[in-house]
């Protein structure tokens, strides 16, 4: 029996929230002989613990068009576009085995705008392996900071940070001093200098967000601010045993709870 999941065509933050730790729930509960994946072909790293010949990308426009990526849908696909890829993903399957496709296993994330479609206990999260990931000398060890919203919070917070590289995709801040941008090969390899920088840094602060979750899952030191701290907290299903991660409220005692965190990594260093 086959495992197929996808196609995914959605954006990079509810494939950290959802595809990944949904496939990895999937391949942890089922029983099959081999497993297959549809995803966008830049972000494939993420996924070494599937053959890469295993791994079928959608179209790259779909995945180039990084701002089109809204939660698990693309904005240039319908729903029959959709099943159509849905479709196609599973004719290559059923040749490259030369199966039917009644031996083919297909799961894949509803097309829907609707997110937080799979509870917590359908997910299983596990660090992203940084092996193929080369991160130049001068981006590593640093204080990063990920402008995910754009406010005069996230303006204040930067203002009070020693040095820091601002780093994140198109849908962050401060693209002026977003370092990611200066790799001529951003659209191929883009995702793999994020996760390599975050992988390696000092310590990482950002508002609570699907960021936290990575820096999480990567046991990186990371000080995040913001609303709905439950998910993030050391109790809570997104804090993931990292002792070195701390989510506080948005607020003057916080901003010294960030200078003191601050001062605590560099002591630590030393």
């Amino acid at each position: 029996m086959i495992l197929a999941v996808g196609p995914f065509v959605g954006s990079f933050e509810q494939e950290i929230v959802t595809f990944r730790p949904y496939v990895l729930w999937l391949m942890s509960v089922l029983k099959y002989d081999k497993v297959y994946i549809s995803i966008h072909f830049n972000r494939s790293f993420l996924y070494d613990f599937i053959p890469t010949e295993n791994i079928i990308p959608i179209y790259k426009y779909l995945s180039r068009d990084e701002l089109g990526q809204n939660g698990c849908m693309h904005d240039s696909l319908n729903i029959k576009e959709f099943n159509d890829l849905l479709k196609g993903f599973k004719n290559t399957i059923s040749k490259k085995e030369n199966c039917s496709k009644k031996d083919i296993l297909s799961y894949y994330i509803n097309y829907t705008k609707a997110i937080n479609q799979y509870p917590i206990h359908n997910k299983k999260f596990q660090n992203i392996n940084i092996d193929c990931i080369n991160i130049p000398d001068e981006y590593k060890n640093k204080c990063v900071f990920i402008p995910y919203i754009k406010s005069k919070t996230t303006m204040d917070v930067y203002n009070r940070l020693k040095d820091p590289i601002v780093i994140g995709d198109m849908k962050t801040y401060l693209m002026n001093e977003n370092v990611i941008f200066k790799f001529v090969d951003y659209f191929e390899n883009g995702w793999k200098y994020i996760i390599g920088i975050i992988s390696s840094a000092k310590i990482v602060v950002c508002p609570l967000s699907y960021w936290t979750l990575i820096c999480n899952m990567q046991k990186v030191p990371v000080f995040s601010y913001g609303n709905s701290l439950g998910q993030y907290k050391e109790d809570g299903i997104y804090h993931l045993g990292n002792k070195k991660s701390i989510a506080v409220p948005y607020s003057v005692i916080a901003m010294k709870v960030l200078e003191n965190f601050l001062n605590s990594v560099e002591e630590r260093k030393r």
